[in-house]
């Protein structure tokens, strides 16, 4: 998709292109993601993106891959001290934890044939090969920590800064989230908002409004954590 010109009026507000390059690829390859994925938002806010298999592809490749790395990311540095219980149940059922069956229905006699197979696969994988530690996606870490730092800046983003048409160009009123499970909500949202835009809905509400606020403060971090306003 060819980069939205401005209408009439109307100015892109484009992030800075001689933002600091980073010898941090994994960072570098995050803002072009997210630069890539503003772009996508604000041609569909401005009704400029004409090429709609060319969104999608952009959304569903980059976009959304980079959101399940946040949640995955926010999901594994999050502490149980950090949430209250109706918000840890919330969590769990996100993870698709449910309560044990009852012993002697059908779910309970397939859950204890699962679990036996999971038993004897992991006696064979013991058997077979030294005990290692658990991986760490550092990709996932780093969309976590971006996407934390991210949401705090929002509503600091300059009127220059501040794509979406309204009269008065501010962010200010979009809130911090105050927990993890806050952050978590947030990052929900921005998956369900790139779907349904990718899936050609393209109406202009406060969800996609939030979501397009992250991109544009998301590609404006540099890799210090300074903000590089336009």
């Amino acid at each position: 998709m060819d980069p939205p010109g401005p209408g009439p009026g109307q100015r892109d507000h484009e992030p800075p292109r001689d933002a600091e390059s980073t010898s941090f690829s994994a960072f570098d390859r995050l803002l072009d993601t997210c630069r890539r994925t503003r772009a996508v938002l604000v041609a569909v806010v401005h009704e400029r993106a004409d090429d709609g298999e060319q969104v999608r592809a952009i959304l569903a490749n980059e976009a959304l891959e980079h959101v399940d790395a946040v949640l995955d990311g926010l999901t594994f540095l999050a502490r149980a001290g950090s949430f209250t219980g109706e918000e840890l149940r919330a969590l769990v059922r996100r993870a698709g934890i449910v309560e044990r069956p009852r012993p002697g229905t059908p779910d309970a006699i397939v859950a204890e044939l699962e679990a036996a197979a999971e038993r004897q696969l992991a006696e064979l994988e013991r058997a077979s090969a030294p005990r290692a530690l658990r991986a760490v996606d550092g990709r996932a870490m780093l969309a976590a920590g971006h996407a934390r730092v991210v949401f705090s800046i929002i509503p600091r983003l300059p009127p220059e800064a501040v794509a979406w048409p309204q009269p008065h160009r501010t962010y200010a009123d979009i809130p911090v989230p105050r927990s993890e499970a806050e952050l978590l909500s947030r990052a929900e949202e921005l998956a369900a908002v790139l779907w349904r835009i990718a899936a050609g809905d393209g109406r202009r509400d406060e969800a996609m409004r939030r979501t397009l606020a992250f991109y544009e403060a998301g590609s404006r971090l540099s890799m210090s954590g300074a903000f590089r306003a336009a």
